[in-house]
């Protein structure tokens, strides 16, 4: 059997800059540089060796595999070229939310959301405020249920975009191989959700599952793939370095 690690990419700049909220959030944070570089001393210690790396197309993707090499180049380890696909970006619900704050039931949130980013601070009530009001519109969005059309990409046709790179990727690796794929939260929740025939609205629950640099392991093989673990969080050498968004 071969295996596929997906790692979700180390904190982006959502929480550093929230003067600039939501438009800067594809680059890593000084804290997940770290993340990242912290999940590379992981890896070596786990003695993981990847015969294949691959990476998703947004720079947050690209900046953590980056500080994965870091640690990997420190102890003299191999690291492949990493190769893009464009497959696994991230789906598009955070410009449907923003549409969606238009809406009547967010106004309030949207009004205190631009009140505090123009004041160049938001506060951490609010914060997850607005993230519950993601959790609520991704769910509408991938249920079909938003009073209004949109032109972006929808969850059936993102689900199809992720499984579609996922086979490539699984098609490209030879027998025994270890392959390492850095991504975000939503493709990894879907294609855990592939593996195991979960429904769609499964499917994004369990995205939203998926904590900052941890690993997702499938074994695959034959015609068949299994997942072996979902959202491990490495053993990092501190708790500030665990995070969510």
């Amino acid at each position: 059997m071969s295996r596929l690690i997906l790692i979700r990419h180390a904190q982006a700049s959502f929480s550093s800059h929230p003067q600039r909220a939501f438009q800067d959030y594809d680059r890593l944070s000084e804290l997940g540089r770290r993340q990242a570089e912290a999940l590379g001393e992981e890896l070596a210690a786990a003695d993981i060796s990847f015969d294949r790396v691959y990476s998703g197309p947004a720079a947050r993707h690209r900046e953590t595999a980056e500080g994965v090499a870091v640690s990997f180049g420190r102890l003299a380890r191999a690291w492949p070229e990493p190769v893009t696909v464009d497959e696994l970006g991230e789906h598009h619900g955070a410009r449907i939310v923003r549409r969606a704050l238009d809406l009547p039931e967010y106004e309030e949130v949207r009004s205190q959301l631009e009140a505090e980013i123009g004041e160049g601070a938001v506060d951490p009530v609010l914060r997850r405020a607005y993230l519950i009001v993601f959790r609520r519109v991704t769910r509408q969005w991938a249920r079909g249920e938003l009073p209004f059309s949109t032109e972006e990409e929808s969850w059936a046709a993102f689900r199809a975009r992720v499984e579609a790179g996922v086979g490539r990727i699984l098609s490209e690796a030879g027998r025994g191989a270890t392959v390492g794929a850095f991504t975000s939260g939503g493709p990894i929740g879907s294609t855990v959700a592939w593996a195991l025939g979960l429904r769609d609205e499964q499917a994004i629950e369990l995205a939203w599952m998926v904590e900052n640099t941890t690993i997702t392991e499938l074994l695959f093989g034959d015609d068949r793939v299994s997942l072996k673990s979902f959202n491990v969080q490495p053993r990092l050498s501190a708790r500030e370095l665990i995070t969510h968004v």
